[in-house]
């Protein structure tokens, strides 16, 4: 939402700003989120009044005039290509260095045709006034010269904008942003006053509205503008609309607009001729019908679009946008006025099926006050005849069904502030409320109640609203923490969480390993999600076509991250990643959620050194690190890691903890690399969190170290190519005794010789004892018995 903040300051009398940054941080303070800010003036720096004293025909162009400008201290050359520039004219310079507001550019002393342009003299629209570009604005001839045309316009307005939440309503207008900046200078702002010279005929003598889909549209009313003079709006009419963005049309579409940035209800102007039957409906259409917008556009509509008709058809469509057959044109002399209260997620429904928004339709959606419906009529109505000499007929046409009772909310002083952190009294909860319009009503046993306000109906239901309310009024910046979170690393705090705890450790692990943390979407593209899984969780109504569905594996945010980092930075950049998150899937009719870990490494080492060969990650990268990992949460003991002999043609490696999987270990496919468009190896682990939680214990036993040297022996074997790791290592591990303290693969070999049957794997085993050291005899003696074990179980013999 952008506002003009000359605009709000009508609302609120007297204010006086002494700094204006002290005031874009009191908006933030009371939870206002200010996404940008400009300034008039600074737009318009560099930009001067200045005077035209001669003009000459360009000799090598026949559209183009060469100028001789008086700035006020110097006659500058201007290249000029309007047709009206004319010796003696007061013009707004644009002088060397000055950005143009509509179009970005900077001026700058160039040759134009060969002939020396030292600015640029503006037209309106260039300046972003208006869309005139007919040719260049001409000044009063009493401007003075030297001027900042900034001050000559009264350019001292700020164009702030302001990032809204789906929840409040209330401040897509600047009546509602009036009202939140008066809480901060402890004001109460004021309407503008009606005032309309009614005529004896009355508005219902002329239209009669009737509304079917009483569900959908709560309030609808109707107002007759007879007269009317269709022309350019005034001058401070086209400046506020220009301030936020908006294209002054005409002077009727321009004043619905400007009451729907005001009040924040939309309204609609009727050509009343085009009214067939005279007469207005509100329902909802026939499935497959077609109607045509203000944008010439054809729309199709379906049984559940609400719709404004006519005595024969469709009018507009309820809450987004009117008709083609009705809209305001030139030859308009009698207008209908209206205004209504449309049901928010109707008008929402509608809006996404016919892929139309609208400000209207953002209002609506929000919700708006059903209260302030007439007065926005009366509003339009009465500009209508200040600006455009309408005659306004007696009286409103209010269908008003079912009137909503007024909602009360409670809420406990000693609630809020347990939940804030801040000791409130009741007197003091009901002064900063009644700040923002929120009246007191009542006390219940410890429930100070209170009414809220229609343009906070959808928002404050519950006594955790108004609390947030209190908070907000008192002023976040005024809380003081309790808590630092500050990372010790010389003291343990146990937080009662083992999961936070071993997320926590998680972090600082990779982190400290020179991984990278990425967080992705939780929702992802069916399309792709289908290559890893044919069960997850459908999103009912998803952002987009490509947020589908529940994510499965953190596996797919990682590859679609990798594939950025990738393109944008080059094959071979060495790329650590990790993310923790959940993944979702169903069991039945439930629905479940997991927490996992998923890192991955992709490109070139990141390890340099003089005396070491530059190398692409391997597969033994991202094992060594599932190591480290494990290791240090103290389950290095209960790894077992399985993967088969055949390593080309297998991808995916599982991991055991006790017997349970917990994870995978992927060397990505190149059916996987493709699709994700990825022009590199990757390397990817994805553990589930959970099952390591319940794994870990709560606390490190010291084991002693042996005092006495280990004793290892290196076993070169030739196995059977189908042979599983696990099995030798199991193999090993039974027949290895007490002393046998590790086993681990260091080599993998296959040739000719051994033939393609066969291949030969290298273990390196280390012995030794707390109580001695070991001789030879007794190694060599559990040596033999492993080999053994070997031959009879697997068939396995020692290479020569």
């Amino acid at each position: 939402m952008k506002i003009s903040l000359n605009w709000v300051k009508q609302y609120i009398p007297n204010l006086e700003i002494t700094s204006y940054d002290e005031l874009w941080k009191e908006m933030v303070n009371i939870g206002l989120d200010i996404e940008g800010i400009e300034s008039e003036a600074e737009k318009f720096k560099n930009f001067i009044v200045a005077e035209v004293s001669e003009t000459a025909k360009h000799p090598n162009a026949d559209k183009l005039t060469l100028c001789k400008v008086n700035s006020g201290n110097e006659i500058l050359s201007v290249v000029c290509g309007a047709p009206n520039v004319a010796a003696g004219q007061k013009v707004c310079l644009a002088k060397i260095g000055a950005i143009i507001p509509n179009g970005g550019f900077e001026i700058k002393k160039n040759k134009i045709r060969g002939e020396l342009s030292e600015g640029m003299i503006c037209a309106e629209d260039e300046l972003g006034l208006s869309a005139d570009h007919s040719g260049i604005m001409v000044l009063k001839s009493d401007a003075k010269i030297g001027q900042a045309f900034a001050d000559y316009i009264g350019s001292n307005d700020y164009s702030v904008e302001i990032g809204i939440t789906p929840n409040r309503g209330d401040l897509f207008s600047h009546i509602g942003i009036a009202r939140e900046i008066a809480s901060i200078y402890n004001k109460k702002i004021v309407l503008p006053e009606i005032k309309i010279n009614e005529s004896k005929e009355r508005s219902d003598e002329y239209a009669k509205i009737t509304i079917d889909a009483k569900h959908y549209c709560k309030r609808f009313t109707g107002r007759v503008v007879k007269n009317v003079k269709i022309k350019e709006s005034p001058d401070w009419l086209k400046k506020y609309l220009t301030a936020i963005g908006l294209r002054p049309i005409n002077n009727i579409v321009d004043i619905t607009n400007y009451v729907m940035m005001e009040t924040g209800q939309p309204l609609h102007a009727f050509d009343y001729e085009k009214i067939r039957g005279k007469e207005i409906i509100v329902k909802t259409a026939k499935e497959g019908d077609k109607f045509t917008t203000l944008d010439s556009k054809e729309r199709t509509l379906n049984s559940e679009s609400l719709m404004v008709c006519d005595g024969e058809g469709y009018s507009a469509i309820a809450g987004i946008m009117g008709g083609e057959n009705s809209e305001i044109t030139e030859s308009t002399k009698n207008v209908f006025i209206e205004s209504a209260y449309f049901d928010s997620v109707c008008v929402r429904k509608n809006s996404k099926k016919l892929g139309l928004q609208t400000d209207a339709s953002q209002r609506f959606e929000r919700g708006v006050d059903i209260d302030k419906v007439p007065f926005a009529s009366d509003r339009a109505a009465m500009l209508m005849q200040e600006i455009a000499g309408g005659e306004v007929l007696k009286g409103i046409i209010d269908v008003y069904p079912e009137k909503l009772e007024k909602l009360k909310v409670g809420i406990r002083a000693s609630r809020a502030g347990k939940i804030i952190g801040i000791d409130f009294t009741d007197e003091q909860v009901i002064k900063l409320l009644e700040k923002i319009e929120i009246k007191h009503t009542g006390k219940e046993d410890e429930y100070l109640i209170f009414e809220i306000p229609e343009f906070r109906r959808n928002d404050l239901t519950r006594e955790i609203d108004l609390t947030e309310e209190v908070a907000r009024m008192y002023g976040y910046h005024n809380i003081e923490n309790q808590y630092h979170f500050n990372l010790d690393v010389s003291t343990h705090a146990d937080y009662g969480d083992k999961l936070i705890e071993l997320k926590k450790q998680t972090k600082e692990h990779f982190i400290g390993r020179g991984f990278n943390e990425i967080i992705t979407y939780s929702q992802q593209d069916e399309k792709k999600i289908i290559n890893f899984s044919d069960s997850f969780v459908r999103v009912e109504n998803p952002n987009s076509v490509e947020m589908n569905v529940m994510r499965v594996n953190l596996m797919y945010g990682m590859l679609s991250t990798i594939k950025n980092n990738v393109n944008n930075s080059g094959k071979g950049t060495p790329l650590k990643l990790f993310e923790i998150g959940k993944v979702f899937g169903h069991e039945g009719s439930k629905f479940t959620e997991e927490n996992h870990l998923c890192f991955a490494i992709c490109g070139k080492m990141d390890f340099r050194s003089f005396d070491a060969k530059e190398k692409n990650f391997d597969f033994f990268d991202i094992k060594g690190e599932l190591e480290m990992f494990l290791s240090k949460l103290n389950l290095e003991s209960l790894r077992i890691i399985y993967y088969n002999s055949n390593e080309s043609e297998v991808n995916t490696t599982n991991l055991l903890l006790n017997d349970k999987v917990i994870g995978n270990i992927h060397i990505v496919s190149e059916e996987l690399l493709k699709l994700f468009d990825i022009d590199d190896d990757v390397f990817l682990a994805e553990i589930k969190i959970d099952e390591i939680l319940s794994l870990t214990g709560e606390s490190i036993k010291f084991r002693e170290i042996s005092k006495f040297p280990p004793v290892k022996r290196d076993l070169a074997l030739i196995v059977k190519r189908e042979t599983k790791y696990s099995e030798i290592d199991e193999a090993i591990k039974s027949s290895g005794g007490a002393y046998l303290q590790e086993v681990s693969l260091f080599d993998i070999y296959s040739d000719e010789k051994l033939g393609k049957e066969r291949k030969s794997m290298a273990f390196s085993l280390e012995f030794s004892s707390k109580e001695k050291t070991l001789t030879d005899d007794e190694v060599n003696r559990q040596i033999q018995k492993i080999i053994k074990t070997l031959e009879k179980k697997l068939e396995i013999t020692l290479r020569n």
